[in-house]
């Protein structure tokens, strides 16, 4: 009688923990640089240009930041013209003077040719949530198998952890209790947009793909409010001021409904991960390719339809989180996870992504040492040698002082430590290093945070 002979356990992808890792190494590098303030006057990040349609910014910045500061500039010179304009509103009051000059700036905004660019456009910094969001769509279908009723508890109580541990976080960053609607919830959604998805055949699935993005197409089309945030005079229900508006901080920051939209890009994820389940090198590239092509090709196709028709709403742009952007993100995400699979899993060139791995492995507990280790440098008073650049900066002024002179005070400190150009991109490498020294810690100490 022939004994059985067990199959062989599959090894893990290492090229998964590594692309996850790809991802949360750039998004703590992206929030320490927005953090530190290095795109303030005097301190520009480099490698500024149009990505993708947008108003001139660096990749290091997401796409949105290059409207706000061309709204500023513009308006700025414009309140100065007007104010220098003796023929503008002559005999007005300082006061009546000083309303006709706002609300002819804001006049001058509206009609700009600029305003239609208001967040279009994708840079590097706009690929971090897509890439990540896409690579929760991929390991479910590689996950332990359950039975329907097991699954979709297991489901919905990590779409509800996640929304929880959003929470957590947002109140660490404002420094207090609060429910605004960020990344980690909207990741928790799209999260649960996949998994439904998975559990149907593969047409199913490539219809649920298009149906969810056909509807926030759809929705972004024919209402206004489903981008647009719906503002309230109320203050913000809070637990000091429970007869506030208790939905005011959903409409602020990201719309809830707009998760939808990355669910799209976790439901691609799905659609790569289906063939990750064959563990057929060949077929996992080839599907990687094909659908992330087809994908970035769509939305690109729907972006510049919106560029060419003067209906900017069809274009990509991260805080509407249009169809275009999901689609063309997540397929970007398809092509480079493609990409880390031929480079780690298949040629074995794996010792460059160790730390990539090291983020992958842990990814919570990375994510929130961002916020938990600036708030212990801001307890020992370090926190200003990364923000801010050198023209504001009292901790790095006070050295210079001390190693020079009031009156000339060290040049080679205050080059040092500003953060203009690629000086703002080192300093947020040496935050990351910092963040990455302290997880390589808990994972040698084999503390992980998962749901």
């Amino acid at each position: 009688m022939n004994t059985p002979v067990p199959a062989p356990a599959r090894k893990r992808l290492e090229s998964l923990d590594a692309f996850r890792g790809f991802t949360i190494f750039g998004m703590i590098f992206v929030i320490a640089v927005a953090a530190g303030g290095y795109r303030r006057e005097g301190a520009g990040l480099p490698q500024v240009m149009s990505w993708l349609d947008s108003l001139p910014v660096s990749t290091w910045l997401h796409a949105s930041v290059a409207y706000d500061a061309w709204e500023e500039e513009a308006g700025s010179k414009w309140k100065a013209e007007l104010a220098e304009d003796a023929t503008f509103a002559p005999g007005a009051s300082a006061e009546e003077r000083a309303e006709a000059i706002s609300a002819e700036v804001e006049r001058r905004i509206a009609a700009a040719p600029e305003t239609n660019l208001k967040g279009v456009g994708v840079t590097f910094t706009d690929l971090i949530a897509p890439f990540f969001v896409f690579i929760v769509g991929v390991v479910i279908p590689i996950g332990r198998r359950r039975d329907a009723s097991e699954y979709y508890l297991h489901a919905l109580y990590r779409t509800a952890m996640l929304i929880l541990a959003g929470i957590v976080y947002i109140s660490l960053v404002i420094k207090g209790v609060s429910w605004w609607w960020g990344v980690l919830q909207a990741i928790g959604i799209a999260y649960l947009c996949a998994a439904v998805m998975a559990r149907f055949d593969r047409k199913v699935q490539w219809i649920a793909v298009f149906a969810v993005a056909g509807l926030n197409l759809l929705m972004t089309e024919t209402t206004s409010w489903w981008t647009g945030a719906l503002n309230s005079s109320q203050p913000f229900g809070t637990l000091t001021n429970p007869g506030g508006d208790w939905l005011r901080t959903w409409r602020i920051h990201c719309l809830p409904w707009l998760s939808i939209s990355y669910g799209t890009m976790a439901m691609i994820g799905v659609l790569v991960g289906n063939a990750i389940s064959t563990r057929d090198d060949k077929k996992i590239i080839q599907q990687s390719l094909l659908i992330g092509g087809l994908f970035t090709l769509l939305g690109f196709l729907i972006h510049k339809l919106g560029i060419m028709t003067g209906n900017y709403s069809l274009c990509a742009n991260k805080d509407d989180v249009t169809t275009s952007y999901s689609f063309f993100t997540a397929g970007l995400g398809a092509i480079t996870f493609a990409g880390f699979y031929w480079v780690i899993d298949v040629k074995g060139w794996k010792l460059w992504a160790r730390p990539f791995v090291d983020f992958g492995v842990n990814p919570l507990v990375a994510y929130f040492l961002q916020i938990v280790m600036r708030r212990g440098f801001e307890s020992l008073g370090v926190i200003d040698i990364f923000n801010r650049t050198t023209a504001d900066n009292k901790l790095v002024n006070n050295w210079a002082v001390l190693l020079g002179s009031e009156q000339e005070p060290a040049r080679l400190v205050l080059d040092f430590f500003h953060k203009g150009g690629y000086m703002g991109i080192f300093w947020g490498l040496v935050w990351t290093a910092c963040l990455y020294a302290i997880l390589r810690w808990f994972n040698k100490k084999g503390f992980f945070w998962k749901f």
